[in-house]
């Protein structure tokens, strides 16, 4: 006998459909492109129950970029997680790597940085994120490690937040790998900056 699925259940899965459906319609077409209607046709479901879950376009467009943003830093996570080398090469070139290379990805590039500045209010884009706690973690154990000087860390890796951020907008309005070395090249070499003087 088949396992009843609770309201719970049909609840988070109809609100899943909506989301993975509104992140491939607004990674392909752009916030500006995608309709509710689209959303409601492609995951047959009906327009009573995406606003049951979302009050309106840009509240699902706002849950879309959130998860978004929270799928990038856990791949540049794996990707430190897996890193070689020491320190330095694991965590800040990784880093600056990562979040160059994935600012190309379709999906990050239409949702996090072409229409998320434009659609959300600046304190969502750049509000307590993710990235902040991986850049704290990041930087707070090169400074334990001496690789870079003791610096106040709240403004630190909210300065380090902000420049990776603008490379990923530069990188995503920018479609050549020559511009994503020059900018790696780049903030590898600012953030070397911060290692002590010999």
């Amino acid at each position: 006998m088949a396992a009843t699925v609770s309201k719970a259940e049909q609840s988070e899965r109809t609100r899943r459909a909506l989301l993975d459906a509104a992140r491939e319609l607004f990674a392909e077409h752009g916030y500006a492109k995608t309709s509710t209607e689209e959303v409601v046709r492609r995951t047959a479901v009906t327009r009573g129950a995406l606003y049951y879950h979302f009050r309106d376009k840009a509240a699902l467009f706002e849950a879309v970029h959130q998860e978004q943003r929270a799928a990038l830093v856990q791949s540049i996570g794996e990707r430190i997680r897996g890193a070689e080398g020491d320190l330095w090469q694991r965590s800040v070139v990784t880093v600056c790597q990562a979040f160059v290379e994935l600012a190309t990805d379709p999906s990050v590039r239409r949702i996090l940085y072409v229409d998320g500045p434009a659609v959300l209010d600046w304190d969502i884009v750049q509000g307590p994120t993710p990235a902040l706690i991986l850049l704290r973690e990041v930087f707070e154990q090169l400074m334990a490690e001496g690789l870079i000087d003791s610096l106040p860390l709240d403004p630190l890796i909210h300065l380090l937040w902000a420049l990776n951020f603008e490379a990923g907008i530069y990188i995503a309005n920018a479609d050549d790998d020559a511009t994503r070395k020059d900018m790696v090249s780049t903030l590898e070499r600012v953030l070397a900056g911060l290692r002590p003087k010999p």
